[in-house]
């Protein structure tokens, strides 16, 4: 594993640190105020059990009992979260040495290869991944071809916390643009179904607190112990670069907001964290594609074919 991490700097006021295992997002910092959750040593990345910070694929979020079928061929993939594959399976891309092609003071392109039959998928990947960053905010984009017939969903997992304490995200306003999300099973899988938000308890439309929405009463709240869910863009807006949420705290003044060309954005409230963090200490806003997608009839495909290029940005602007 290579220990050294990676420091962009534009003079802006935000700084980031990378690390290459993982293509991990470390740490976060607007005018010295730490934005993300991080784990006191490089080393302890390795036995990371919440993907912090990390680059999740080749499928972030779940795929239902691991299970998919493409070109008439049937596929299994490495079951790690109960019946589910998870964030790209055992060995996902969270937990491999990428490499450094490009670093500039404000920029940094890394490259990973997978190859065919990586955790049960089909073909040999290769992604690029630059992190920039411009003026106040930090540009993720995301590149990648295979060499065969492949599913490819790839997101950043960073878990924000914008208070100048790191006390529980419930104090956080959060709004969410999107009208519509996914419920799920108990073992998180979308159930198909695309409900609006509105009068619900993931009603984000207009800026409210986590923790008054953590506590409607609402079944699919108590399935995941909070929100674990995608909310959902659809249409011709849902490949554009858009708007997806703003994050702020009140006790530090500091604000979040979330772009990206991605038709999903997993919200996810941090429900598991343990030591050395609380639960509810992080929250995480995971612009992907939608949880399950190549076995859900009707969903924006997470195909890429062969030879075709992947292509998607995330934006993480702060003030």
């Amino acid at each position: 594993m290579n220990q050294s991490p990676i420091a962009l700097d534009k003079g802006t006021g935000l700084e980031v640190e990378l690390l290459p295992f993982g293509a991990t997002i470390r740490s976060i910092r607007l005018f010295g105020q730490e934005l993300t959750l991080n784990y006191p040593q490089v080393a302890d990345y390795q036995t990371d059990e919440f993907y912090l910070g990390a680059t999740a694929g080749r499928v972030a979020n779940r795929i239902a009992n691991g299970r998919f079928e493409l070109n008439g061929t049937s596929y299994q993939l490495d079951c790690n979260n109960g019946p589910n594959h998870l964030h790209g399976g055992v060995t996902g891309f969270n937990r491999r040495q990428w490499q450094v092609l490009k670093q500039q003071a404000d920029s940094v392109q890394l490259y990973l290869r997978s190859a065919d039959g990586d955790q049960g998928y089909p073909g040999a990947v290769q992604v690029w991944q630059q992190f920039r960053i411009v003026d106040q905010q930090l540009e993720l984009s995301f590149l990648a071809m295979s060499n065969k017939d492949t599913v490819l969903n790839l997101t950043n997992h960073c878990y924000f916390n914008l208070n100048n304490d790191g006390t529980s995200i419930e104090n956080h306003q959060l709004q969410i643009t999107a009208p519509h999300y996914l419920p799920t099973d108990e073992s998180a899988i979308p159930t198909s179904e695309r409900r609006a938000v509105a009068g619900t308890a993931f009603d984000f439309s207009q800026a409210k607190l986590v923790g008054s929405a953590l506590l409607q009463q609402d079944p699919q709240l108590a399935l995941a112990n909070g929100f674990d869910h995608c909310f959902i863009w659809q249409g011709a807006d849902a490949a554009e670069l858009k708007r997806m949420a703003v994050l702020s705290s009140a006790q530090s003044g500091r604000q979040l907001e979330v772009f990206s060309t991605q038709p999903g954005l997993q919200l996810y409230t941090g429900n598991f964290l343990a030591v050395p963090f609380t639960p509810r200490q992080g929250l995480c806003l995971e612009a992907q594609g939608w949880p399950d997608a190549i076995n859900q009839l009707g969903f924006p495909s997470t195909l890429l074919k062969a030879g075709e290029l992947y292509q998607q940005l995330i934006v993480y602007k702060f003030s």
